[in-house]
C-alpha cells in the first residue's frame, strides 16, 4: 500500500512538473500537513464529544430504554442466545442510528467478541457476517460527521445529504440482510 501512495505523490509532483507549476508543489507541500491536522483535530473533537453523549445516554439507562424497543428486531434477525451479544449491538446500533459515528466502534467490537465466542468454526458465522452487514449500511437517523465536515468545508446547506443518505443505507441494509440469509442456507 506505501509503494501505491509513494506513487501517487511522485506522479503527482511530475504532473505539476510537466504542466510547469513548480511554485504550486510548494503551496501543496506546505498546506497539505495543514489541512490533514485540520481534519484531524476536527474528528478527534467529533469522536471524543460523541462518545461522552453515548456515555451519558448508558449512564442515565437511555440506551437500555432504547435496547427495549431494538431487542425484538434483533431476535428476528440472529440466532444467538447471547444477551450480551444483544446487549452490545443493541448499543452499537442505537450509536449509529443516532449518528454519533465512532463512538459506536467499542460497542461493536465487544458484541463481535461475543459472537465469536459461539462460534468453533475458523470462518466467521452468519450472526457475524450479518452484524458487519448492519454495521457496513450503518443506518444513522442524524449523521453528525458527515453534516460537520460539510460545514467545515463551506457547504451552503451541509444537512442536505441526510435523506440520500438514508435512502440509500436503507436500500443497501435490505439487500445485505437478504443476501446473508439467503447465503446462509446455501452455506449450510
Amino acid at each position: 500500500m506505501s509503494a501505491f501512495w509513494i506513487f501517487l505523490i511522485l506522479f503527482s509532483i511530475l504532473v505539476q512538473i510537466i504542466d510547469s507549476d513548480i511554485g504550486r508543489i510548494t503551496i501543496i507541500l506546505f498546506s497539505a500537513p495543514k489541512s490533514a491536522l485540520e481534519i484531524f483535530i476536527t474528528i478527534a473533537c467529533s469522536i471524543i464529544l460523541w462518545s461522552g453523549f453515548l456515555k451519558l445516554a448508558q449512564d442515565s439507562g437511555l440506551i437500555k430504554i432504547l435496547e427495549r424497543f431494538l431487542k425484538p428486531f434483533l431476535r428476528l434477525l440472529f440466532k444467538t442466545k447471547n444477551e450480551e451479544a444483544f446487549k452490545w449491538m443493541s448499543t452499537n446500533i442505537i450509536a449509529n442510528l443516532l449518528g454519533l459515528g465512532n463512538a459506536a466502534t467499542p460497542a461493536g467490537i465487544k458484541a463481535m467478541e461475543e459472537l465469536s465466542k459461539e462460534n468453533n468454526n475458523y470462518f466467521a458465522s452468519s450472526d457475524m457476517i450479518l452484524f458487519v452487514i448492519l454495521n457496513t449500511c450503518s443506518i444513522q437517523l442524524i449523521p453528525t460527521t458527515m453534516i460537520m465536515l460539510r460545514h467545515e468545508y463551506g457547504s451552503k446547506d451541509p444537512a442536505i445529504v441526510v435523506f440520500p443518505i438514508l435512502f440509500v443505507s436503507l436500500i443497501g441494509l435490505f439487500f445485505g440482510i437478504v443476501a446473508c440469509k439467503i447465503l446462509s442456507r446455501v452455506r449450510r
